[in-house]
């Protein structure tokens, strides 16, 4: 963090439990957000830079809690804490200048409070920019879930009768039919789990809106429930199954999510936090479900439940869809990698992370570069061998041209297939990605396939260190480039 207007006072404090005598320093720094920030600080002889036990005063002066601090810098100033306060940097007037003011109880203090309650401690160093509009974009998201699915649950127990009826049997056939859904619906956990999970990492923007898709499936089945009683065990367990799927589909996605906010490691305190932010919508939407099924009661027209939950589900989907445009993810995915890598073929010029996340089309498939070629990662060696048109001669050449890659990229039928070797890692796929965006830029120039890919091959080794310095210039991590790749990894021996 950058200190502005620092000031600072050294003398000897009693609250370092070292075991020589150590100096101290407060540094007070106001930030562009208008709040301030307090850092206590140890300062060590050259001679003594090492790791100091430290303890850290919060500003009440009340609690004091033991932290390990780190040497720093050719001072070796180690840093014991941070608070982030609302006050401004002017020193405590009569005192020391040690420590600021405690701010009064009031608006700040409450503000203060509630910030505690909903972001990460250190915000907002400690996560990434687009948390707190992710939050704000989720919050009415989760409302609007919580209501849809309140009524899709009123529904359901229409459908079994409840409120009609003798108590006894209602109650007998409410609790076989709702174990019965509940049994059908485990299969779609089973599937999730088992088959799909290697594919959230790539986009969990795209499968996360997917998710939702079997969720409103689900619950629409739920929902009709109210129609055709008589059909509940079908409906409700397919509604289930529906939901089963938009669950695990959506809650690795989420973790994915939770993961990226995370900048300063803090994945559990970030993790907290989306729970208060949750279960406050929660509560939210609950209040309003409740007074809108009174209101429906009310009125004498139970039936409108039907027309209210759709028009509450399709608010619940846009808030989730706005909610995940504004996450910009710092690593390259096929989208994001293509963009990046068409765009600097195309101008010279690199995007950064927000402006290639604005162009990411959320629904597009992950296998269609910008220019609209084909491209498969992963493809196996028997399947391009397969349909084979290169001469042994051809076949040796390229083999020669990749030898000192970790890919091997070829054209057959107009779609581009990148065999990987079994050690590739991120770099080398966007060494791909980089001469297969060539090609897809300039396939309408250049007829002739080989000297396409020679072409795009020659241009991809001249200009990659250069793309990717500016890559990382611009915020891009290569080494966390994962792309949608098939199972096949290539073992391939050096061509003689």
């Amino acid at each position: 963090m950058e200190i502005l207007h620092c000031q600072s006072v050294v003398k000897r404090n009693p609250l370092f439990a070292t075991n020589n005598a150590t100096n101290s320093a407060v540094f007070r720094a106001p930030l562009s957000n208008g709040k301030t920030s307090m850092r206590l600080y140890s300062i060590i002889n050259d001679n003594e830079a090492k790791n100091t036990a430290g303890m850290f005063v919060d500003e009440g002066g009340s609690e004091v809690v033991p932290r390990l601090d780190e040497a720093h810098d050719t001072r070796h100033v180690s840093m014991a804490d941070e608070i982030c306060l609302g006050g401004s940097s002017e020193s405590n007037e009569g005192g020391d200048g040690m420590y600021p003011s405690t701010p009064s109880f009031g608006v700040r203090q409450v503000v203060r409070e509630i910030q505690t309650l909903f972001v990460p401690r250190g915000w907002p160093e400690s996560v990434t920019e687009d948390y707190l509009r992710y939050q704000l974009w989720t919050f009415p998201s989760h409302v609007f879930g919580w209501m849809s699915h309140s009524l899709a649950g009123s529904s359901m127990l229409k459908a079994l009768g409840v409120g009609s009826g003798p108590v006894d049997s209602v109650g007998l056939s409410a609790a076989i039919k709702w174990v019965t859904k509940d049994g059908i619906g485990a299969a779609g956990r089973l599937f999730v789990g088992g088959k799909l999970g290697f594919m959230f990492d790539e986009d969990p923007k795209r499968w996360r809106m997917i998710a939702e898709a079997f969720t409103t499936l689900g619950l629409s089945l739920e929902i009709a429930t109210q129609v055709s009683p008589s059909n509940f065990v079908i409906l409700a367990g397919g509604g289930t199954v529906a939901k089963a799927l938009g669950h695990g589909i959506g809650r690795p996605c989420f973790r994915v999510i939770q993961t990226h906010f995370a900048l300063a490691n803090n994945i559990g305190d970030v993790s907290a936090k989306e729970e208060v932010w949750e279960t406050s919508a929660q509560l939210v939407g609950i209040a309003a479900s409740v007074a809108l099924l009174s209101g429906l009661e009310t009125l004498g027209t139970p039936e409108a439940v039907v027309p209210a939950w759709f028009a509450v589900q399709a608010a619940h989907v846009a808030f989730r869809y706005y909610s995940l445009t504004v996450l910009s993810f710092p690593w390259p995915n096929f989208k994001r990698g293509s963009i990046i890598a068409s765009h600097f073929i195309t101008s010279g010029d690199m995007l950064n992370v927000n402006q290639a996340s604005a162009l990411e089309k959320m629904f597009e498939s992950p296998t269609t570069l910008p220019h609209g070629t084909d491209c498969i990662f992963g493809s196996s060696w028997s399947e391009i061998t397969r349909t084979w048109t290169l001469t042994n001669l051809e076949a040796i050449d390229v083999a020669r041209m990749y030898e000192s890659e970790k890919y091997i990229l070829v054209i057959q039928e107009d779609v581009i297939h990148v065999i990987l070797w079994v050690d590739a890692q991120g770099r080398d796929i966007m060494r791909a990605m980089l001469q297969a965006c060539w090609i897809d830029a300039h396939k309408q120039s250049i007829n002739d396939t080989q000297t396409l890919l020679r072409s795009s091959f020659e241009s991809m080794r001249e200009t990659f260190e250069y793309f990717e310095q500016t890559a990382t210039n611009h915020g891009w991590d290569f080494e966390r480039t994962i792309v949608p790749s098939q199972d096949s990894r290539l073992v391939m021996p050096t061509v003689d």
